[in-house]
């Protein structure tokens, strides 16, 4: 999340005045992530031209037609004969419709990739699925437990109070284990058995079934899986009648962007570091390492395909320190990277910046720096393949859209390449900097030839009034697309 939206903070706290304070065993679920995955799952994880993996994706595709939102259009990309790795960037549309149940939100899962990413497969070139940061945060109102929230709520505080009230079994219990809760985030420790089986094992389990890469972000504390019978009393979701129980292991809650590897396991997990307004002041939300070896190694760039990936969570990828083109020498990069996140992975030797993104507000229309928000966004994936005072290659961006009740997520994904030489693209209204935008901005204006991908917006470009009237149609109805971007990336040299 970058932009904070106004929410009162109060407000947040009176939504868990019903959770009064009530009143173990088992092995941490975090998987190794020294594992590599097999040769032969690597070499299945592929693009467009096997035509067994071309039929598969097909008729896989062919049984999701209804869940495609009615702003569709199919992923479109850069091929090269020399690429190592494939990326996809998956623009998803968010709404309550899949959280009926888990069955409903992992066909939901396994129809996006049917429809965006499995066709793009191609025999041996591994495939990196990459979705939105906070792909995992409407899964509070997952199941049972989140009937009366999506039925019944036109707000997310309205929503986070049903939930709250829904959830207070759990609230109690790990109040008696962890002693008080920080009220703003103990939805979310309670959740933690629903987030654990909905986005952990779903993504882990669509990684390995089909042999890929995939990247997804998740707001959640550090779990485990128990069958500590106490555990599973206490904690397991009660619509799941057999197995274990996933478990918080500390009241530490954090913003995550997890890597699996093409046989299930976990290769990577960045913890967003720095934090969002809306992520400490509304969520609770705890930061990564700001410094020292626990940053670095938080920032720890993971090879796939020949390239390293690095990951920057939304605000992380904005964090120079300094203006486009304008660093200073000397100093540590990774001192603090709540200023100089971008350096510090830069320093540590990352390929490609993985941008997971989830962008609370409207599109088109004013940040809070005061200017145009598509042109301030150029301050992070372009910038990270056009600053001069950084080596990375490419940057991969995929965008949230669609509205989570009154909160409106949307953007443009893109791919970006340092050396791509591609025609000119911009985001809407990015065409000249106006008078109202920081001059530090100007670098950010008109069309770029870095972009191999770059998503179109729900409505055409214009003038930045017809944009931004458009922006708030969306905020208030939808019709925001889902679509992806691709692109086939070649390691240096």
């Amino acid at each position: 999340m970058l932009r904070a939206r106004t929410v009162s903070v109060a407000a947040v706290l009176v939504l868990f005045v019903v959770l009064a304070p009530a009143c173990s065993s088992g092995t941490p679920v975090r998987r190794d992530t020294t594992a590599a995955p097999s040769n032969a799952a690597s070499s299945s994880a592929s693009s467009s031209a096997s035509s067994s993996a071309s039929a598969t994706a097909s008729s896989a595709a062919a049984g999701c037609l209804s869940e495609r939102p009615s702003h569709w259009a199919p992923a479109t990309g850069a091929a090269d004969d020399r690429g190592s790795l494939r990326v996809v960037a998956v623009q998803y549309q968010q709404s309550l419709r899949p959280l009926t149940s888990y069955a409903s939100w992992q066909h939901r899962m396994e129809c996006l990739l049917a429809d965006l990413v499995l066709p793009l497969r191609t025999p041996g070139r591994p495939l990196l699925a990459v979705l939105p940061e906070d792909i995992g945060l409407s899964l509070l109102a997952l199941g049972d437990r989140g009937v009366a929230a999506r039925a019944r709520s036109t707000s997310v505080l309205e929503a986070l109070a049903r939930l709250g009230r829904a959830y207070g079994p759990q609230v109690a219990e790990y109040t008696r284990r962890f002693g008080a809760l920080d009220p703003k985030k103990a939805l979310l420790i309670a959740a933690s058995d629903t987030l654990g089986r909905a986005f952990e094992q779903t993504f882990a389990d669509l990684a390995h079934e089909h042999g890929i890469y995939l990247v997804a972000g998740v707001d959640e504390a550090d779990l485990r899986r128990s069958n500590d019978p106490s555990d599973v009393a206490a904690l397991r979701d009660p619509a799941v009648r057999t197995g274990p129980t996933w478990v918080a292991t500390s009241p530490r809650v954090t913003n995550q962007t997890v890597l699996w590897g093409p046989d299930g396991a976990v290769l990577a997990r960045n913890v967003k570091v720095p934090l969002t307004q809306i992520e400490t002041s509304v969520l609770g939300i705890d930061p990564g390492p700001t410094g020292g070896p626990a940053a670095r190694a938080n920032l720890q760039p993971v090879t796939v395909g020949g390239l390293r990936l690095g990951f920057a969570t939304s605000l992380p990828a904005f964090q120079y320190g300094y203006d486009f083109g304008a660093r200073r020498p000397g100093g540590d990069a990774c001192a603090d990277v709540r200023r100089t996140y971008m350096p510090c992975l830069d320093s540590l030797g990352a390929d490609v910046m993985v941008q997971a993104d989830a962008n609370p507000g409207q599109w088109a229309t004013a940040a809070q720096s005061g200017g145009w928000q598509p042109l301030e966004w150029m301050g992070s994936a372009w910038r990270a393949v056009a600053d001069p005072t950084v080596r990375i290659r490419y940057a991969v961006n995929p965008m949230m859209t669609g509205n989570l009740l009154d909160l409106p997520f949307d953007g443009q994904s893109a791919i970006a390449a340092r050396s791509a030489g591609r025609p000119g693209r911009r985001y809407v209204g990015d065409a000249a900097r106006a008078a109202t935008d920081p001059r530090a901005y100007s670098a950010y204006a008109g069309d770029k030839p870095h972009f191999l991908a770059l998503a179109p917006w729900a409505a055409p470009d214009a003038d930045r009034t017809t944009l931004a009237r458009r922006s708030a149609v969306l905020a208030r109805g939808g019709g925001y697309l889902e679509t992806a971007v691709w692109a086939d990336l070649k390691p240096a040299g």
